[in-house]
């Protein structure tokens, strides 16, 4: 397990590795949620190179916060994870994958701090314009539930209830229905891929056409399953990755 500092601002970051590895991927979770979100994904990738799954400030196993964070806050403290933990460890700039708000946390990331990340893979993209209040949030969140597996929502209501709390998990919503991912994402240099799963309620198909059409070097694919496809189509997420992995090691966009 590793640790990144910088005041009050903490990411605990759960690693696993093969043997020898040249490359690395970062998962960044969701609202109310933590790394645990990535347990199948993380298992398709291991293999591959190093997998680092954190726990953003105030989520998970991090401390506990009195105070809201803001989306480029989260992204400043996912570069300075990256910079200490992985480009400090010798290796090269790795793909950064993003869920949901992750995927906001991601997009700030690649436009801020350009030299931590050598691609995006965003999967279930918030928050849709047209839906950017908490209500209409909530209610696209309670019908993609309804196909969820139980373990997804046991593990999220869990991670929500318990691990995090109520009133930061609020300040923090409000950050994901204001936060907009298209006037960030003309600014990364690096591929960005928008992922979806092909019944997600929260992220629409045309929604992740426009951000992969805002990204310069944007892409968007679709897998198996609902808002947390990297738990119901860990396989075909893990391709991706895999193929912007090799991608961004040759340069191509």
């Amino acid at each position: 397990m590793n640790r990144s500092s910088d005041g009050d601002l903490t990411i605990v970051g759960y690693v696993r590795a093969p043997r020898e590895a040249d490359r690395a991927v970062v998962l960044v979770h969701g609202v109310g949620s933590s790394s645990r979100a990535y347990q199948r994904l993380a298992d398709h990738l291991v293999a591959h190179g190093v997998v680092h799954a954190v726990d953003l400030p105030g989520f998970g196993s991090s401390p506990h916060l009195s105070r809201d964070v803001t989306i480029p806050e989260h992204a400043g403290a996912v570069a300075r994870y990256v910079r200490e933990h992985v480009l400090d460890a010798g290796l090269p700039a790795p793909v950064v994958v993003g869920h949901s708000m992750g995927a906001q946390v991601v997009g700030q990331l690649l436009a801020d701090h350009p030299d931590v990340a050598s691609a995006g893979v965003l999967i279930g993209p918030t928050a849709v314009p047209g839906a950017r209040t908490i209500p209409r949030q909530a209610a696209r969140l309670a019908v993609d539930a309804v196909g969820e597996s139980p373990r997804t929502i046991g593990v999220l209501l869990v991670d929500a209830l318990v691990r995090c709390s109520i009133p930061y998990y609020l300040w923090q919503l409000r950050h994901v229905v204001d936060f907009r991912l298209e006037d960030v994402l003309p600014r990364s240099t690096v591929p960005v891929v928008m992922v979806r799963g092909v019944r997600d309620a929260v992220a629409s198909q045309r929604w992740t056409k426009e951000l992969a059409a805002a990204a310069p070097f944007g892409q968007q694919r679709t897998v198996q399953g609902r808002h947390h496809a990297m738990d119901a189509d860990p396989d075909g997420v893990a391709e991706i990755v895999l193929q912007t992995w090799r991608s961004a090691g040759r340069g191509i966009a």
